[in-house]
């Protein structure tokens, strides 16, 4: 049996065959429109126009950690783990339901930790939490609120718009303009940059953005569109109609009959 797969009891109803003549939904295509990522140009160019440290220190590291935006907001001091530099996402704040670590930066995890030491969160010696409950990133209104998932969005627009790369590819059923480029954009660009241009094993980025299978994390192995034009630019050299262009003779001059 497979893992974590689940068959009915004896005593539990069988479900039933859907008939052939009923029309299921669409199944929801994850590439192509839907994986909206950023290259690693386009990255940078949206960090530099960050000039709110916190603001940029938040999206580094939903970038780095490739969790989704409910996920970081949840994350409490107690989450950090700065000896090993990572964070732990507790079952109930995941999309899956298990429970993960993710692994941050050291230079990011010395940045947050400089960011606490100067709040007076931990102390700056030995590096203890004061209050573990608080969330990391409290709510303007409270530290015991974390930041609201769609302030984050907003916030996030802002700076697309500043970086120039605010782009639609079409409009809901309100008529209301669908950005191409969402915070969630960092999570899909996690996977397409530790995949395709750093080459890490596809289990080790499975694991550190809590996909429940290999199945979901080897949709990202579809080659990038900046991939496919590399790849087409390399041997454009040595194209076939670049060879004939080679060995055909020069075109005679124009000469009056």
């Amino acid at each position: 049996m497979a893992e974590n797969e689940v068959y009915p009891s004896q005593n539990e109803a069988l479900p039933k065959p859907v008939s052939s003549n009923v029309k299921s939904k669409p199944k929801y295509e994850r590439f192509g429109e839907t994986i909206r990522y950023l290259t690693v140009e386009e990255l940078q160019r949206l960090f530099d126009c960050m000039e709110d440290y916190q603001h940029k220190l938040i999206f580094e590291m939903v970038y780095e950690l490739g969790c989704r935006v409910g996920e970081f907001v949840r994350i409490r001091l107690r989450d950090l783990d700065f000896h090993r530099s990572s964070v732990f996402f507790p079952a109930e704040n995941t999309k899956t339901g298990y429970r993960r670590t993710s692994y941050l930066p050291r230079g990011l995890m010395n940045e947050v930790k400089s960011l606490l030491k100067t709040e007076g969160r931990i102390t700056k010696r030995a590096e203890r939490v004061l209050k573990p409950d608080d969330f990391l990133f409290p709510s303007p209104q409270g530290r015991n609120q974390h930041y609201s998932e769609n302030r984050l969005r907003q916030i996030f627009q802002r700076y697309v718009r500043r970086a120039g790369l605010d782009r639609c590819y079409g409009t809901d059923i309100l008529g209301r303009k669908l950005q191409q480029i969402t915070v969630h954009s960092l999570r899909h660009s996690h996977l397409m940059t530790y995949i395709h241009v750093h080459k890490l094993p596809l289990s080790i980025v499975q694991k550190q953005v809590g996909h429940r299978t290999l199945r979901a994390t080897s949709v990202y192995l579809r080659p990038s569109d900046e991939a496919i034009a590399e790849a087409y630019e390399s041997v454009r050299p040595n194209s076939v109609l670049s060879l004939a262009a080679k060995r055909s003779p020069a075109a005679p001059a124009n000469r009056k009959l």
